[in-house]
């Protein structure tokens, strides 16, 4: 038996690559099979989460800890807290920060009415904190807050280039990482800072996660009226049932799908950010026969109906991505894959997160569904010379 818990990766210690695990794409490096220990408890996925925070914003370790006890002691301060620091050189930064171009000059989070700033130059980091004081960090995802942080780094040749909000596993899907049957046994972890934890048998749970996941699977999305409703349309009263085929793709596979614009949510390519693990779904007919449809010589040759992927964005978190074809959307596919990725990658001992734009109310609605909650959100600024001229 091996704790769930497990432990961190240090500043200097390699991550073990995914191709020990569910499935890797070619690119990715195995260097060497590491236990960290599913993830299953909140405790275990808020210790993860702000750890990556604070490694993304270059702030100190236990400082978001130490601002949330903050604002619970002094909930009727002026202002709510605001952690800010000037970025220092990218070989300086911490080794658990997200692998991302790092072209940004200023990124903005707010995570539980917590603000998070950093910058390149101490000049933007000052103008920026003299406009988050008070409540702001809450509202600056408005369009005139937003707006008017904007016009403080215009002099600075600084633009928005983007805001995203970020999602992680909820209670309840952290409660179904291990499934029934799965002997688990929950106990306080020795790690400072993380609280309970569930001891697992790592080979037990990855068998049984992917017993659940793959092969046939129906999909019940329920009708939107009762069969007594008055005045309704009949479809309105019918539930949709979709049935698939959820396969676990290898490398080979994935790699069929390079340039396809249909899968580019799902499959990134990246070398810095290397998919390591993806689900494809396809569709079973009822009256499908055992042999393959005229002009299919291969059934694995035939494109998924949906692909869910997860890539290695650093080493203690990875992000989903999904694609669902146009024809197939609105049966709730996207959410059950998003939910099964999200398990997987808890069973790896990862805590997975779903990006999406603010604006993007389907793509949350998906996130949702899958069993994620909304945790933070993001702006990031550029500076004009970076920026695309075309």
């Amino acid at each position: 038996m091996t704790d769930t818990q497990g432990t961190e990766p240090n500043s200097g210690a390699e991550r073990s690559a995914g191709a020990a695990g569910f499935g890797a794409r070619r690119d990715t490096v195995n260097r060497g099979v590491v236990n960290r220990g599913a993830v299953t408890t909140a405790d275990r996925a808020r210790h993860i989460l702000h750890t990556q925070l604070e490694a993304d914003f270059c702030q100190a370790p236990g400082s978001i800890s130490r601002a949330l006890e903050e604002l619970r002691d002094y909930p009727e301060a002026e202002s709510l807290p605001l952690l800010a620091t000037v970025q220092p050189p990218s070989e300086k930064m911490g080794a658990a920060r997200r692998r991302n171009d790092d072209i940004w000059e200023l990124r903005v989070a707010n995570y539980a009415s917590v603000g998070i700033l950093c910058a390149k130059h101490p000049r933007v980091l000052d103008r920026a904190i003299d406009y988050m004081l008070g409540d702001q960090s809450n509202w600056l995802g408005d369009y005139a807050p937003l707006r008017q942080l904007n016009e403080l780094v215009t002099p600075y040749t600084l633009q928005v280039s983007g805001t995203s909000v970020y999602y992680t596993p909820g209670r309840a899907l952290l409660n179904s990482v291990v499934p029934e049957g799965v002997q688990a046994q929950e106990v306080k972890c020795a790690v400072p800072g993380v609280g309970m934890m569930r001891r697992v048998d790592p080979a037990e749970l990855k068998a049984a996660l992917l017993a659940e996941i793959t092969g046939e699977r129906t999909i019940r999305r329920e009708a939107n009226a009762s069969a007594g409703a008055l005045e309704v349309d009949p479809e309105d009263t019918e539930a949709r049932v979709t049935r698939l085929r959820v396969e676990l793709l290898d490398a080979e596979q994935i790699e069929r799908f390079r340039g396809d614009k249909r899968y580019s949510n799902a499959l990134g390519f990246s070398v810095t950010r290397p998919d390591v693990l993806v689900l494809a779904a396809y569709p079973v007919e009822e009256d499908a026969a055992d042999v393959p449809a005229a002009g299919e010589s291969d059934p694995a040759l035939a494109d998924p109906i949906a692909l869910v992927g997860v890539s290695d964005d650093s080493p203690i978190m990875r992000q989903i991505g999904i694609d669902v074809l146009p024809a197939w959307r609105g049966a709730g596919i996207a959410s059950v894959l998003v939910r099964d990725a999200a398990r997987l990658t808890l069973a790896e001992g990862y805590l997975p997160f779903y990006g999406t734009s603010p604006s993007h109310i389907l793509s949350q609605r998906v996130a949702m569904n899958a069993g994620l909650v909304p945790t933070w959100w993001e702006y990031v600024s550029t500076s004009l010379n970076d920026l695309p001229m075309d």
